[in-house]
């Protein structure tokens, strides 16, 4: 069995970090992200950090080219992003890679959204009304784009719809149609103006 190496392995750690138990007490918990890659490898720990100086989003994000970068982005959470900005910006500050982090940005659809397993989201879907419904259908095409999950919001829409009809918008009115409607009948334009 061959060892994945590279972005491989970095996907994977990614993974394990995502869907791994975090540490609740602040003294067992590692200071830094690519510290916590290691500790959940069992691997050895990476010296800590020092204070003030933010040490890379994740293990190996230093040796990841700008295409790279960009393709691991919708693997993490918000916070995650968070991370990631701050250390692009204070290091190499890659225009493509911070073009990227501001469309992927953004607040979650729900509380928590990003720790939630996919039963907990099927389960808050059917408390949410259509808005949060919709947030969190673009919110899952542009991050996890599990098809499970995705499949259940399109139910819950059209049930939550059937139960709560959306208001009619009211109907089209050009402004010229109001606009002649203001000036007294006979008189022109050209009239009023001379």
């Amino acid at each position: 069995m061959s060892v994945a190496k590279g972005p491989e392995m970095e996907a994977l750690r990614s993974i394990r970090r995502r869907f791994s138990p975090r540490p609740r007490d602040a003294s067992t918990a590692p200071t830094s992200a690519s510290a916590a890659a290691d500790a959940i490898d069992g691997g050895e720990e990476a010296p800590p950090v020092p204070a003030g100086e933010a040490g890379p989003p994740f293990s190996g994000y230093e040796r990841l080219d700008v295409r790279q970068v960009i393709n691991s982005l919708s693997d993490h959470s918000q916070a995650e992003l968070e991370g990631v900005e701050s250390y692009e910006r204070s290091h190499e500050s890659r225009k493509p890679v911070l073009d990227k982090l501001h469309y992927m940005r953004g607040s979650e659809p729900l509380p928590g959204y990003d720790a939630l397993t996919r039963a907990e989201v099927v389960t808050a879907l059917g408390k949410a009304d259509p808005v949060t419904i919709k947030k969190v259908r673009g919110y899952e095409r542009k991050f996890a784009n599990r098809t499970d999950v995705m499949e259940e919001v399109v139910r819950a829409l059209h049930r939550r719809q059937a139960i709560e009809p959306t208001v009619a918008t009211p109907a089209y009115q050009p402004v010229s149609a109001s606009a002649g409607a203001s000036r007294p009948a006979g008189r022109t334009k050209k009239a009023e103006s001379a």
